[in-house]
């Protein structure tokens, strides 16, 4: 693994202790549950803080210019203690949660974003992807740990609210950081980058469209899995859900530590295929999750989906702009993801209600999977040269 700076390793701990604790809330539907909320009550809620992390996202862009980024950063913990702490006064299925969930949004919007916009601010653009993996491993890890010490706690008679509380240590940990993070580190904007607005202009080019397309499906499908997944595994098979969480975890950083330091020698389009049709057939196997053996080998295929597809897609979406736009298509990028983890789990959420199945919802994933593929053979098929090809001076694509 590349040596890094002192800055990149404090993000990531701040950013694995964050993780941590918003991770637990992979457990708010079924806190939900218990409360006798309905699967599309369970949808709605649990996804609209989306809705204001893309509001967020899209509007950071202009707002990050100029400013200091580890201050946005810790504005973003800042909001998100006082969120956590909110949910420890829910004690009903009321509209309040409504409230507390449009501040979790917008808290993880900037702590999200702030935290990989300073990465391609300290990184070479073409080690980004690797830098982004690696990076991106503190929060992933926290996919399968949160829900295994969650799950392990309600098992053995503790309430959600021990829960909660634990949420607010370890994002206050996180806050508490960005205060011994030098001065001297703290990277922004070249002193001559223009002040630009907006960023949905960058949709403008068609390159740029079709992977954020790509990157909305790729956070629709992950948004279903963290929504619906460990009730269906609850109701539908004897197995802990939390052991689907485990393997694709383990998978993922063998992935990022491994694969993704050859990266930037494979045809990114043909490797987004490639993953994509993974991915579509490990929701097709969802039909047929009725032994061990098939519940460890969708975990080790969405661990290599999910280990390829975050740090490509970002990166490659980042790539595709002046050195200017970065933090705007960075900010793009995850407001994408989010609006795709809120559309596909909010509208999926009432298809479940009205088949009663959870399977609906998986088909529906891999049917968008191939619609993914699609987009790729366009990007290969209309361009000549699809290749990504990054010039390290003006981290913009070489033609």
């Amino acid at each position: 693994m590349r040596r890094y700076t002192r800055l990149f390793y404090l993000l990531a701990l701040s950013n694995f202790l964050f993780f941590l604790g918003n991770s637990l809330y992979i457990l708010l539907p079924v806190f939900l549950k218990n409360m006798g909320a309905s699967e599309s009550y369970i949808g709605f809620m649990n996804n609209i803080d989306k809705i204001f992390t893309i509001i967020t996202a899209v509007g950071i862009g202009s707002i990050m210019h100029g400013r200091d980024r580890i201050r946005l950063l810790r504005t973003g913990y800042m909001i998100l203690v006082v969120a956590y702490a909110a949910y420890l006064t829910v004690t009903s299925l009321t509209w309040s949660i409504i409230l507390i969930r449009v501040m979790h949004g917008i808290g993880f919007s900037v702590a999200m974003i702030m935290g990989t916009s300073i990465i391609f601010d300290i990184v070479p653009i073409e080690d980004a992807a690797e830098a982004i993996g690696i990076y991106g491993i503190t929060g992933a890890l926290s996919n399968a740990l949160s829900p295994f010490f969650g799950e392990m706690l309600l098992s053995r008679g503790h309430s959600h609210y021990l829960i909660f509380a634990l949420s607010v240590l370890l994002v206050s940990t996180s806050l508490a950081i960005t205060f011994i993070m030098s001065r001297g580190e703290r990277p922004g904007p070249a002193p001559d980058e223009p002040a630009r607005s907006g960023s949905l202009r960058l949709l403008l080019e068609p390159r740029y469209l079709l992977m954020t397309l790509a990157s909305i499906i790729f956070g629709g499908s992950f948004g279903v899995i963290i929504t619906y997944l460990p009730n269906f595994i609850r109701t539908a098979t004897s197995f802990r859900f939390s052991y689907f969480f485990i393997i694709y975890i383990c998978v993922l950083i063998i992935i990022r530590f491994t694969f993704l330091k050859i990266v930037t020698r494979i045809n990114r389009n043909n490797l987004l295929i490639a993953v994509f049709a993974n991915g579509a057939l490990m929701y097709l196997l969802f039909n047929s999750l009725n032994s061990l053996p098939v519940l460890i080998l969708t975990g080790i295929m969405y661990g290599v989906t999910h280990g390829i597809l975050f740090p490509v897609l970002n990166t490659t979406v980042v790539s595709l702009v002046h050195m200017h736009d970065r933090g705007r298509a960075n900010a793009l990028f995850i407001a994408s993801f989010n609006g795709g983890m809120m559309s596909f789990a909010f509208a999926l959420g009432f298809l479940i209600d009205r088949f009663h199945t959870y399977l609906v919802a998986f088909n529906v994933c891999a049917v968008m999977f191939l619609l993914a593929i699609g987009l790729m053979i366009i990007m290969k098929v209309k361009y000549s040269k699809p290749q990504i090809k990054i010039d390290p001076e003006l981290s913009i694509e070489v033609e």
